[in-house]
C-alpha cells in the first residue's frame, strides 16, 4: 500500500543513503522527531542519546553500536536512542574526536608533548602484528576516549533531557484535552 510504484535501484538507494533528497536537515528533523516518541522517561530517552554520544568518542569504530546499547541497557537507557547518539561520531567529527583523544590520553598517560603516530602507519599494520603496531595509538585514545566522551555525554544528556520533558509535557496535555472533549 505504502510502496513506490517505481522501485528504486541500487544507485538510487546508495545516493539517497548517502544524500537524501530533501537534504540533511530533514533527515535530522525526522530523526529527532522520532526519538521524541519514543516510549520512555525523558531520563531514559536522554541517557541513551548520551550514552551513545560517551560511546562515539572509544577508537572501537566497529563496535560503537554494540557498546552503545549495551551500556545503555546497562544503565537504564533507552536502547535505540543509545543508537542515534552514535551520530555525534560521524565523519565530520571524527578526526577533532581523535585528535582529542589522542592527546588527552596521552597527557593522562603522562606522555607529554608532540606525538605523531602516522611514521609507522602502512599495509603492513594489516599483515604483520596489527595489535602491537596499533597498541600506542589505541591505548591513549581508549583512556582519552573517557574523558572526551563524558565530556560529550554531559553536553548531551541535560539539553536532551529539558527538550524530551517539555514535548512529552505538552503531548500529555493535547492528549488529556482530546479525552476530555471525547468524554464530557
Amino acid at each position: 500500500m505504502f510502496r513506490r510504484r517505481l522501485p528504486l535501484t541500487f544507485f538510487e538507494k546508495t545516493r539517497q543513503y548517502i544524500w537524501p533528497r530533501n537534504g540533511w536537515v530533514r533527515a535530522f528533523k525526522y530523526t529527532w522527531q522520532r526519538l521524541l516518541r519514543l516510549d520512555g522517561s525523558a531520563d531514559a530517552i536522554a541517557m541513551g542519546l548520551a550514552v551513545g554520544a560517551f560511546v562515539s568518542a572509544s577508537p572501537f569504530l566497529g563496535l560503537h553500536f554494540i557498546l552503545s546499547g549495551l551500556i545503555a541497557w546497562l544503565v537504564g537507557g533507552n536502547i535505540i536512542a543509545s543508537a542515534v547518539g552514535t551520530w555525534v561520531g560521524n565523519p565530520i567529527t571524527f578526526p577533532f574526536i581523535w585528535l582529542a583523544t589522542y592527546r588527552i590520553g596521552h597527557a593522562v598517560l603522562g606522555n607529554p608533548g608532540p606525538h605523531t603516530f602516522t611514521h609507522g602507519l602502512s599495509f603492513s599494520i594489516l599483515t604483520e602484528k596489527p595489535l602491537e603496531l596499533l597498541q600506542p595509538v589505541i591505548i591513549p585514545m581508549t583512556v582519552g576516549g573517557v574523558f572526551v566522551g563524558l565530556v560529550m555525554a554531559v553536553a548531551i544528556y541535560y539539553p536532551s533531557r529539558s527538550m524530551i520533558r517539555v514535548f512529552q509535557n505538552q503531548r500529555r496535555k493535547i492528549r488529556q484535552r482530546l479525552e476530555k472533549d471525547e468524554h464530557p
